[in-house]
């Protein structure tokens, strides 16, 4: 008679193949004008199979949000080239109705743009070409969450120099957030 199979295999393939989120992603897109920025920001919501390390996958689900801000500063990056106070609006989801309300996901309520942090240079996609990006959610602490850099180096163009007003600039994780 054979081995009776244990319930491990069973319940690590479940995990596997779970579409409940482990893993969420911060992203966006943003244009500095004279005053402060707009642009989007978007969740991406990725399973328990994906892992930080594992590139490109499709997320379960994404949320979407407008992000308006007024250029302020802050003592938790005096050197930063930028600092907005933000205001978010909801887009658009294709979430469950869970994920859409989760205030969790509602913020945050600052970004700053300054020097790229040495804990992510080394996953920097334009060493030297771009910035760090930081967030706040209003404890006074920012988090280094990824790189910001103009939308002319992923076209293959030439970049503005600086953070330049008007010109569009990607904000690029380097970071996973675990559920």
């Amino acid at each position: 008679m054979p081995p009776k199979p244990s319930g491990l295999p069973v319940i690590a393939l479940l995990l596997a193949c779970s579409t409940e989120p482990a893993w969420v992603v911060q992203r966006g897109s943003i244009v500095p004008g004279a005053t402060g920025m707009e642009g989007t920001q978007t969740w991406e919501f990725y399973t328990t199979a994906w892992s930080p390390d594992a590139g490109d996958q499709e997320p379960l689900c994404a949320r979407t949000q407008s992000v308006v801000g007024t250029l302020t500063t802050t003592p938790a990056c005096p050197d930063c080239r930028a600092a907005y106070d933000l205001t978010l609006t909801e887009l658009d989801a294709d979430c469950a109705d869970d994920l859409v309300r989760d205030p969790s996901f509602s913020g945050p309520a600052l970004y700053a743009i300054g020097e790229v942090s040495d804990e992510i240079a080394p996953t920097e996609p334009f060493p030297g070409e771009g910035f760090g990006w930081s967030v706040g959610f209003g404890d006074g602490e920012l988090v280094d969450v990824g790189y910001a850099y103009a939308e002319a180096l992923d076209l293959g163009e030439v970049p503005p120099a600086g953070l330049a007003t008007g010109a569009t600039f990607t904000l690029s994780p380097a970071i996973a957030w675990e559920l």
